[in-house]
C-alpha cells in the first residue's frame, strides 16, 4: 500500500455504507465501543492540566469520563462515576480539584481512585468500590484516552505515523483558539467529507482559489488507518498539508502554526466539529489564517446537515465512489465495517 493515492489506476466501482449505517440507532450503538471504546481518542491537551488536581472532562460517545493531573506530576483518568449510585466525581468541564470526592454523597478516593472513605454509609465499606481506571497518555502535548484495556499503548498504537510529523515543530506552538460547532450529522458523515478531496472545486471555492484542488491527492502510506492530504499551492497560498488519523482525529499544519480537528459523536444524530489552532510567537496574518478555516468548517459543516437530512429522508439506500477521488471513502467505510461486523 506504500504511496497508494486517491487516484488509483483502474478500480472496479464500490458502493457507499447503506444510508441506514447513518440514522439508525442500534448501529450507534454497535460502533461505539468497538470504534471509541478501542481505540486511542484525543480529546485535551497539557496545557489544560498543568497543575496538581486540573481536570477535563469529555462525553466520549456517551461515556462521561476525566482526565486529571496527580501530584507527582502524572495524568490519570477515570469514568465519571461513583460505584455508589452513579454520582460525578467533577462536574462538566474543566477545572481544579484537590481531591477526588463523590459530588452527589462525599465518598472520597485518592488519586488513583481507590475508595478511601464512604461517608456516614452506616457500614463498613464495601470492597470492590474503586473509581474505573481509563488508559490515559500524552503525546506531543495532545492528550489521548482508550477505554479498552486491552488496546496497546498509544505510541505503539499510532504506529509509523508520528514519523510523518516528527519535522513539524508542534510544541514550539502557543494554544490561540478553539472553535466548537454542534452539526447536526452522524459522524461518518463529516468523516467522509474530510477524507476526499472531491467537493473541494464546488463546497470550498475560496479554498480551490488558494489552491490547486483539481490537483488534490490523499496519500496512504501502508496503514490504512491514517493518510495525508496535499494539493499544489498557488501564489501566497496558506495551504500545507492536512492529516487524518482514524477514527475522527486531523491536522491542518500551515505556515506559522497548525490547527487540530476533530469531531466526536453526541449520539447518532449529532456531532461536535471541534478546531483549535496554535500558532509560532513570530507568525504572521494569524487572525486571517483562522477566518479562512472556519469560513471552511462552516461550508462543511453546512454541506454534512444537508448530506444528513438526505440520508435520514429514505429515498436514498447506496451510491457510487469515485475511483479517481473516492478511494478513501471506501477505505473509511471498510474501517468502520470491520469494526462493526455484519448488519442484519
Amino acid at each position: 500500500m506504500t504511496g497508494l493515492q486517491s487516484q488509483p489506476v483502474a478500480a472496479e466501482l464500490t458502493e457507499t455504507l447503506p444510508a441506514r449505517w447513518y440514522k439508525d440507532p442500534e448501529i450507534w450503538q454497535r460502533e461505539r465501543w468497538p470504534i471509541f471504546g478501542s481505540n486511542w481518542i484525543h480529546v485535551a491537551y497539557d496545557h489544560q492540566l498543568r497543575n496538581t488536581g486540573d481536570y477535563v472532562t469529555e462525553n466520549l460517545a456517551g461515556w462521561p469520563i476525566f482526565i486529571r493531573r496527580t501530584d507527582d506530576g502524572a495524568l490519570t483518568a477515570f469514568y465519571n462515576l461513583c460505584p455508589h449510585r452513579a454520582g460525578p466525581l467533577v462536574f462538566d468541564g474543566e477545572g481544579c480539584s484537590k481531591n477526588l470526592v463523590c459530588k452527589y454523597h462525599g465518598w472520597a478516593f485518592n488519586a488513583e481512585g481507590k475508595l478511601l472513605s464512604a461517608r456516614d454509609f452506616g457500614a463498613p465499606a464495601p470492597d470492590n468500590m474503586d473509581l474505573t481506571t481509563i488508559q490515559v497518555a500524552s503525546w506531543r502535548g495532545m492528550v489521548f484516552v482508550c477505554l479498552n484495556p486491552a488496546t496497546p499503548p498509544l505510541l505503539e498504537w499510532l504506529g509509523d505515523f508520528p514519523k510523518e510529523i516528527e519535522g513539524v515543530p508542534l510544541e514550539s506552538y502557543r494554544y490561540h483558539s478553539k472553535s466548537v460547532r454542534r452539526v447536526a450529522c452522524n459522524w461518518k458523515t463529516y468523516g467522509d467529507n474530510f477524507v476526499e478531496g472531491y467537493h473541494l472545486p464546488t463546497t470550498h471555492p475560496a479554498m480551490s482559489r488558494d489552491a490547486d484542488a483539481l490537483n488534490y491527492k490523499v496519500e496512504f502510506k501502508g496503514d490504512l488507518r491514517w493518510n495525508i492530504h496535499t494539493m499544489p499551492p498557488r501564489d501566497e497560498s496558506t495551504f500545507s498539508v492536512f492529516g487524518y488519523f482514524w477514527p475522527c482525529f486531523a491536522f491542518d499544519v500551515f505556515p506559522g502554526g497548525f490547527a487540530i480537528e476533530r469531531w466526536l459523536p453526541r449520539g447518532h444524530t449529532h456531532s461536535d466539529l471541534i478546531f483549535e489552532y496554535f500558532f509560532a510567537d513570530d507568525a504572521k496574518e494569524i487572525e486571517e489564517t483562522v477566518k479562512f478555516s472556519e469560513e471552511v468548517a462552516d461550508e462543511d459543516a453546512r454541506m454534512c446537515e444537508h448530506v444528513q437530512r438526505n440520508l435520514d429522508a429514505g429515498n436514498y439506500n447506496t451510491g457510487l465512489l469515485s475511483p479517481k477521488w473516492e478511494y478513501g471513502v471506501g477505505v473509511f467505510h471498510d474501517l468502520i465495517r470491520d469494526a462493526v461486523g455484519p448488519i442484519d
